[in-house]
């Protein structure tokens, strides 16, 4: 009874609890599961590196003419956050509602990455993925879907690179002001000193110590499911495993020492990204600069991201399409939870009317020559091709 008690309390205090996922949501989701198995999203990998690949879904449906979707998922989490269970996938619903889509995966950083900060992840990582995107497409341009750091490595590259044809820029639980985040804040103060003493030692800090940050963050997810939250702890291969039912747990991963100390040191303490000081290489980011039609996505409910830290943004963009949302369910309940259908759909209508391709000029017609030799084989030889897909999985 007194744990029931302390569930609720959490609940009413917290939000939607954010434990792993079980058949249709969260545990004590009650609501039939809908009748069919439903497959798993076939890919196939475009870039494979041990911290950059890419994936670019296969069409459940005759695509739509619209520029295509990259997905930048945050970092100490694997990129399945997007594709986590059948059923509680943004990339299926973006698939199935015919978007060409691709997403990001950092893979699972080691020693040997940390030197790896979030400047190479926006400049290096994002950068490859968003061009590859174009070239396999032969698009000039694409819409960035960010969840959490996501959004904010989303934000960045369209700030510092205005012409690189950054069209739409969806960001979901997307912080921008970390002075709204008193609590995060305090506990980076409290923590910052033995956590960059692991960091020095390991090149990283752990995942277990990634998923016990969040949690102490939301510890109505330890109440609801105490037993797989300390087996997570402990056994990797156990977040690592698929389900049974066809999903994954939500799986963390290490945060490297690079990216640790430049997201506690700048933009937590900092708060440099509110403050225009946040330096990648010599270029100050300043998201005044962003020439994309931007859609922000904030849930009332979340407490580990508040609305005021997303939506903080809005005061400093200068386009005038800009769009802010509010949704039901936690920090990641929004993404993947019983409810966030509604941020699926909010995003996809949104991008649906901002993503027609433009149709080429028509040119006169011309008196067509005799193909010669030349024109079919380049000088080197060897035809041109695109990347080909190295694997296909589900």
């Amino acid at each position: 009874m007194s744990l029931l008690i302390a569930e609720r309390l959490f609940a009413a205090l917290l939000g939607e609890p954010t434990a792993p996922l079980h058949e249709d949501g969260y545990v004590g989701d009650r609501r039939q599961r809908r009748a069919g198995a439903t497959r798993p999203l076939r890919y196939e990998l475009l870039l494979d590196a041990p911290t950059l690949k890419l994936r670019h879904y296969l069409p459940l449906r005759r695509p739509r003419r619209r520029i295509p979707v990259l997905l930048v998922p945050p970092l100490m989490v694997t990129a399945d956050v997007f594709d986590l269970h059948p059923r509680r996938s943004l990339a299926r619903y973006l698939v199935e509602q015919g978007y060409d889509v691709f997403l990001l995966d950092y893979g699972k950083p080691q020693a040997r990455d940390r030197r790896l900060s979030l400047g190479r992840y926006i400049e290096h990582r994002l950068r490859a993925g968003a061009r590859m995107v174009k070239r396999v497409t032969g698009s000039d341009e694409l819409s960035l879907v960010g969840y959490c750091l996501g959004g904010i490595f989303a934000n960045c590259y369209a700030a510092l690179h205005p012409q690189a044809g950054i069209r739409n820029i969806v960001t979901i639980g997307t912080p921008t002001d970390f002075s709204a985040m008193p609590l995060h804040r305090i506990l980076a103060g409290v923590s910052r000193q033995p956590l960059e003493t692991l960091a020095a030692r390991y090149g990283y800090i752990p995942a277990a110590v990634c998923n016990a940050s969040f949690h102490i963050l939301h510890p109505d997810a330890v109440l609801r499911r105490p037993a797989e939250f300390w087996r997570g702890l402990s056994d990797p291969d156990f977040l690592a495993s698929p389900r049974p039912d066809g999903g994954r747990n939500l799986e963390y991963v290490n945060l490297t020492e690079a990216a640790f100390r430049q997201l506690w040191h700048n933009l937590v303490l900092g708060n440099e990204l509110a403050a225009d000081q946040f330096v990648i290489g010599r270029r100050r980011v300043r998201y005044e600069r962003i020439r994309a039609a931007v859609l922000v996505i904030a849930s009332r409910e979340d407490r580990l991201v508040p609305p005021a830290a997303v939506t903080a943004i809005t005061k400093k963009l200068t386009v005038q399409d800009v769009a802010t949302r509010f949704v039901r369910g936690g920090h990641l309940g929004m993404l993947i939870g019983s409810r966030a259908e509604r941020a699926w759909r909010l995003t996809a209508e949104w991008l649906d009317a901002r993503s027609r391709r433009q149709a080429a000029p028509k040119a006169k017609p011309k008196a067509k020559p005799k193909a010669k030799l030349a024109d079919l084989v380049p000088a080197s030889g060897a035809p041109k091709r695109l990347p080909t897909p190295l694997r296909k999985a589900s």
